[in-house]
């Protein structure tokens, strides 16, 4: 009876523990969260507490690969053209800006998961488009020569990303030259 409880109990556990971080599927090359459904963007709110948790393993294990991935592929999964398509909505570029960060960290930090250098060309795609809504009215002359270097930096490397991914995935490859980036800063 005691085996028997200790093994429910185990498995529980472990299920518990693996059903917490969110499931990844590749589609056409890009990594995305399984969601219920038809849905593509996960709905707000369905990670929060997952992402407080990253949040903390994060600050007591800064190096942690695994976290530094989940939380990057959550903040691109919420601030994605799908999930607010508006290029100038608020906080989406500072929230990118962030997984950009945390994603260059995780391949600095030489992690093996293929996934992760899938979503650091797809947070770059995204940086870029962010920059495409600028409009001259909203920004002064050193704001514009600032955001057209950091646009033209984000296109460079986005390209270079996705020219590495099209040469380890040759199934891919169409699909990553499709989506290189050929348009120039708007302003």
């Amino acid at each position: 009876m005691k085996k028997q409880a200790l093994t429910l109990l185990l498995t529980t556990l472990i299920t518990t523990l693996q059903a917490q971080l969110p499931q990844t599927k590749i589609i056409s090359g890009t990594v995305r969260t399984k969601e219920e459904g038809m849905l593509i963007v996960p709905p707000k709110g369905k990670y929060q507490i997952l992402s407080d948790s990253l949040d903390q393993v994060l600050k007591t294990k800064p190096a942690d690969t695994t976290s530094l991935f989940y939380r990057a592929l959550l903040h691109y999964s919420f601030n994605q053209l799908l999930a607010q398509p508006y290029p100038r909505a608020k906080g989406a570029l500072e929230n990118l800006t962030i997984a950009k960060n945390m994603i260059e960290k995780c391949v600095e930090l030489r992690m093996i998961d293929q996934r992760a250098k899938m979503l650091r060309a797809q947070i770059y795609e995204e940086l870029c488009f962010r920059f495409s809504g600028d409009e001259s009215w909203m920004l002064s002359p050193a704001q514009i020569l600032a955001r057209r270097k950091l646009f033209n930096r984000y296109k460079a490397a986005a390209n270079r990303y996705l020219d590495e991914l099209a040469q380890t995935y040759p199934n891919w490859a169409h699909d990553y030259s499709k989506r290189k980036i050929s348009r120039s800063y708007p302003l």
